[in-house]
């Protein structure tokens, strides 16, 4: 999964999800969020856009030691821990006021025992894919999907599409972004 040459292992400016991460990353500044949560940070390329624009803070997990080794190298003035985020405390543990995770609960069976522990409260930015993967345990047809499966979770979710290339199926793909607030929604619908 992260040989030299492929997409895990270039300047963000060079990744398919460079379009993804700019419209995160200007959200991010145009509301003033100064300390950010990353949930699957993979390699530290979102982390190494977001401190070269200024927040104040980063703190990004991910369940891949191998990928957080490479995050620590691509953004060192992050802060990256292996951690699971099914069961991390993380999210109580660490100043922050905003949570992203970007293509993660797509490959969690539990995604909704991840975002039921998303502080309340929070604004979250969370993206989902269109397209079917190999290890995808969901995906979604449409915006009205996903706030069909999130939005009990959230207050005032806002749901739009953006068009990627090649990111996980050949040619154009669609990745639906999400913004919200994390409600007090404890248990899971």
């Amino acid at each position: 999964m992260f040989e030299a040459t492929s997409k895990y292992h270039v300047e963000y400016q060079d990744s398919p999800y460079y379009f993804l991460w700019s419209v995160i990353v200007d959200r991010i500044r145009r509301d003033g969020l100064r300390h950010v949560l990353e949930i699957g940070c993979g390699t530290g390329q979102l982390a190494a856009y977001l401190l070269e624009q200024g927040i104040d803070s980063y703190v990004g997990i991910d369940f891949s030691a191998k990928a957080v080794d490479y995050a620590r190298r691509m953004a060192p003035g992050g802060r990256f821990l292996v951690d699971d985020a099914r069961a991390s405390n993380i999210y109580t543990e660490e100043e922050h006021d905003v949570l992203v995770c970007t293509e993660v609960l797509e490959h969690i069976t539990e995604d909704l025992d991840v975002v039921v522990r998303f502080r309340p409260g929070t604004r979250c930015i969370f993206s989902v894919p269109s397209y079917d993967s190999a290890s995808h345990v969901r995906f979604f047809s449409d915006p009205g999907a996903v706030t069909a499966r999130y939005s009990p979770y959230f207050d005032r979710l806002d749901v739009v599409q953006l068009r990627i290339l090649s990111t996980g199926a050949p040619g154009i793909n669609t990745i639906f972004l999400a913004d919200g607030e994390r409600n007090d929604v404890a248990v899971r619908l």
